[in-house]
């Protein structure tokens, strides 16, 4: 797994890079400090078992006359030379460096009579050897004893101390970073906890975190947290009321305004002017309009529907209810405005909805000419619930499907008298319920809008 080095390290790898990397280190210092002390310890043996030899090669020292001479048997020769692994070199030698027996070719190394037995590493014949040198005196006369060995046996003793030592301390190691591994991760499952809590909400979930199980540690920080949300949904409560207010205020006297121009119409006061009478009722038809699309925008945002509660929403009786209010204007532009209905559910946020299908119908009797058709679809499709709005007008261009979700954007040359804010009530809709839009072409020609939905629940037929 590749690791992105610009990412800083998270909690859990901080941790652990702290622990293990100290642990580590002085798993390696006892490790060297082992392997050192068996070491010393086998060449302590080694060594010891050297000086044997040397202190035996003296016992067969004997004065001849006036010069000491080495009386030593080819047997106790062999036995002293004999060695399943490693060659054994030994050389004795008078004051006057007269060899009285062993190997001449093998050095003197330093060493004295009143001084300790010193030992040394050195080379003899192309291999390595530990030496030392032993001088006694036999009736007055110095006698220097040297004995060496090969380190086959040594080496071949060392690797078996340094495995017998790396092999449990790696194993110790292994043991250890897995537990550290699990008790940082269990350590961290309430933190694990909180986060996933905070990733799976949507934006208008504000409830409060539960802090019940979480570290004292960040328990200050959840409460900010808490006290933040708790702005938030009083905020958005306020806005709420702000919204409902506003619209109250608002269409009160646009529906005034339109009562009393409907009544002078009636009354014939505008006989001389019919064309300025209809730019007024048209203007303030569109004022109207406006108005309350902005205001269900307004509505819809994340802010303001954070106190909305997301319950099962029976799609069919929705598409039945909303497609029966346009019946009117439908046959008023003589367009033939119909359903097919299927059961569906979808959990979501019913008016919310409602006025996302009432949106797409608005745009469509909207858009299409006297003589057309539009049909108003749920259904479950693929396992998933959707709502779709058929008509055989003359769609949206391919270029234009990304367009048509700005806010305030009319389709270049469109003659309908939109403000606009229809597709985008509808995309914030969708985006607040979790589901998608897709544009396509309709069987006879035309557009097809269709919203579709996360998960499915079962159904009454």
């Amino acid at each position: 797994m590749k690791m992105n080095l610009s990412r800083p390290l998270g909690l859990r790898q901080r941790l652990l890079l702290w622990i293990l990397l100290p642990l580590v280190a002085v798993f390696m210092g006892s490790i060297l400090f082992d392997y050192r002390l068996a070491q010393e310890t086998a060449n302590t043996a080694y060594d010891h078992s050297l000086t044997n030899a040397a202190l035996d090669i003296a016992a067969y020292i004997q004065t001849v006359g006036l010069n000491p001479d080495l009386h030593l048997t080819p047997e106790a020769e062999a036995m002293l030379r004999s060695d399943a692994m490693d060659k054994i070199f030994f050389a004795v030698r008078r004051s006057d460096h007269h060899l009285l027996a062993g190997d001449a070719d093998l050095p003197v190394y330093p060493g004295s009579l009143h001084e300790r037995q010193i030992f040394v590493d050195d080379f003899h014949q192309d291999e390595k050897i530990r030496a030392t040198t032993r001088r006694i005196a036999v009736d007055g006369n110095e006698i220097t004893i040297t004995v060496a060995e090969t380190m086959r046996e040594r080496d071949q003793a060392s690797n078996r101390i340094l495995v017998a030592i790396i092999i449990p301390n790696l194993a110790i190691i292994a043991a250890t970073l897995l537990v550290i591994y699990f008790g940082v991760r269990r350590g961290l499952a309430p933190l694990v906890h909180i986060e996933n809590q905070i990733a799976s909400r949507s934006p208008r979930d504000l409830r409060a975190l539960d802090t019940e199980h979480a570290p004292r540690e960040i328990r200050p920080m959840l409460d900010r947290l808490n006290e933040l949300f708790e702005s938030l949904r009083l905020a958005a409560a306020a806005q709420q009321r702000f919204l409902a207010d506003a619209a109250h205020q608002l269409r009160t006297p646009l529906a005034g305004l339109q009562t009393q121009i409907e009544l002078v119409a009636a009354e014939g006061k505008y006989v001389r002017n019919d064309e300025r009478l209809a730019r007024i009722e048209e203007s303030v038809d569109r004022i109207a309009h406006l108005v309350t699309q902005l205001l269900i925008y307004a509505q819809t945002e994340p802010a303001a529907s954070a106190n909305q509660i997301f319950q099962p929403v029976a799609l069919h009786e929705l598409a039945e209810s909303a497609a029966s209010t346009f019946i009117d204007r439908a046959l008023t532009k003589d367009i033939d405005l119909g359903f097919e209905i299927q059961p569906a559910v979808a959990e979501g946020i019913a008016w919310m909805l409602r006025e996302a299908l009432g949106n797409l119908i608005d745009n469509a009797l909207r858009y299409c000419s006297a003589g057309s058709t539009i049909t108003v679809h749920s259904g479950i499709r693929s396992g998933r619930p959707f709502l779709a709005v058929e008509d055989n007008g003359p769609g949206i261009p391919a270029d234009e499907h990304e367009k048509v979700f700005e806010r305030f954007y009319r389709i270049p040359g469109s003659a309908s008298g939109g403000c606009g804010l229809g597709l985008p009530i509808v995309q914030e809709i969708t985006h607040l319920h979790a589901a998608t839009i897709i544009f396509s072409e309709s069987p006879g020609g035309g557009l097809t809008v269709t919203l579709i939905f996360p998960g499915s629940y079962a159904t009454n037929s």
